[in-house]
């Protein structure tokens, strides 16, 4: 008797395996599709407009895409910091600014460096030059020029620059504006072009055009789909992710199943003694 009820019990879960089984079978996956989109890539150096803002498609290849647009008048910015140095006309400059509170303006002054082979001495916090006298080079006849005295012998005196708020000023091939002056830096401002680009990719999403308009990308026959239905896509794709949670289900009652089945069918008709 106890053998017959499990043969019931083993035919049950087989069955309930069974039925699992097929209709992971027969399932049909959900896809997900843009049937009418806002934008349609299909090959490098096409160009498409969103909003007035012109972009071109600068690479397309495996279902992803990258899109840039350029803003002919773009304003840059730097920041020279005090005491810093730059180059002009092939010439270093050292940035100097007042120590004050609001300076209006600021100098900069031609670095003059010392060769080498030019000796130095540091007295009482003052820098010198040992120049050598006319005895071939005896101790006797070198003396103690101060640095800067030096240098003026040497190399006439630094060419100064004067910047003030609103000057023209070349800068990294850049023909600049001195924006703004503080005792910590000079502020310059520049226009030349811009160019952004967005990467496009399968299911992601990207900002476009001046009002910063939402598009969900979709890969498709070797085309990338922009669409601005981004809610109905995402719907779709909770929907695969659903179906796929509900397959997982079912081959957890398949499986499940059937081991119950063997485990029945094991202890039914296992051997005993007596």
């Amino acid at each position: 008797m106890q053998r017959r009820a499990a043969g019931v019990y083993i035919a049950v879960f087989l069955v309930i395996a069974a039925g699992a089984y097929s209709l992971i079978g027969v399932a049909q996956e959900p896809t997900v599709s843009v049937e009418n989109p806002d934008r349609t890539l299909s090959n490098q150096g096409q160009k498409f407009n969103v909003d007035g803002r012109q972009y071109n498609v600068t690479s397309l290849s495996g279902g992803s895409a990258e899109v840039a647009w350029t803003q002919q008048s773009a304003t840059y910015s730097a920041e020279l910091t005090n005491n810093s140095t730059i180059e002009q006309d092939n010439t270093t400059f050292r940035l100097l600014i007042p120590n004050q509170s609001k300076p209006n303006q600021a100098t900069l002054r031609e670095v003059q460096n010392l060769t080498n082979d030019t000796q130095t001495v540091t007295q009482s916090n003052q820098t010198y030059v040992v120049v050598n006298g006319s005895d071939n080079g005896s101790s006797a006849n070198k003396s103690l020029v101060p640095v800067d005295e030096y240098k003026r012998q040497q190399f006439g005196e630094p060419e100064t620059r004067t910047l003030r708020k609103g000057n023209n000023f070349q800068y990294q091939n850049n023909s600049t504006t001195v924006s703004n002056i503080t005792k910590e830096s000079v502020m310059l401002q520049w226009k030349a072009p811009k160019t952004t680009t967005t990467s496009l990719s399968s299911g992601g999403t990207a900002d476009l055009g001046p009002n910063n308009k939402t598009f969900v990308a979709h890969a498709q026959g070797g085309k990338v789909l922009l669409s601005s239905d981004v809610k109905g896509y995402n719907e779709q794709n909770a929907e695969i992710n659903h179906f796929h949670e509900r397959i997982a289900g079912l081959w957890g009652v398949s499986i499940l199943s059937f081991l119950a089945a063997l485990l029945l069918a094991m202890l039914a008709y296992m051997p005993f003694k007596g």
